[in-house]
């Protein structure tokens, strides 16, 4: 009975800690996406703070080593994407059929990287930069391309900081209790 009752205890230390870091990278990646977009392209500032909110909790794993890869492939992902939706757009203008087209070049592209992951990402990204330039058409293809890419960044970064911080805590946490 009590291996049970640690089990749940290992449990709802994970979900207390996954709740709380998922809060601090939203926070963090919302805050600063909508005042980093709000400064270069206050139209799309929501969007912004959305896009790198959701690229932190994209990139947020339960450790660091975890956090690094996803941020390293969701940057990856986001740039290849970033580069097919704008080079794309900047040729022709939107379609159904261009968008499909666009997006599954991207995904082929990780796939020929052997990051299908990535791949999934770069699809992602295309298809949301593709529908912004349709609801913004002020906002030139690569001035989007590039917002998206920069927030994709910043969101990641903030998983990153918010791992390294947590593993840190979690360090001292545990040396503390040795020592007693």
């Amino acid at each position: 009975m009590k291996s049970v009752l640690n089990l749940d205890a290992i449990r709802r230390s994970l979900a207390l800690s996954r709740a709380t870091k998922a809060i601090i990278v939203v926070l963090l990646s919302y805050s600063g996406g909508l005042y980093f977009t709000g400064l270069l392209h206050p139209e799309s500032a929501l969007f912004g703070a959305m896009w790198a909110a959701v690229s932190g909790l994209a990139s947020m794993q339960d450790d660091l080593p975890g956090t690094r890869d996803a941020a390293a492939l969701r940057v990856w992902g986001t740039l290849v994407g970033a580069l097919v939706a704008a080079s794309y757009l900047s040729v022709l203008p939107f379609s159904m059929i261009g968008l499909a087209l666009a997006a599954g070049l991207a995904a082929g592209i990780g796939a020929l990287f052997k990051l299908t992951d990535g791949g999934r990402l770069s699809a992602i990204t295309v298809t949301v930069i593709s529908i912004l330039t349709v609801i913004n058409p002020d906002l030139h293809p690569i001035s989007n391309a590039s917002l998206r890419f920069l927030e994709s960044c910043f969101g990641s970064a903030m998983a990153l900081v918010v791992a390294l911080t947590w593993t840190g805590i979690g360090r001292l946490w545990r040396y503390g209790k040795k020592s007693r």
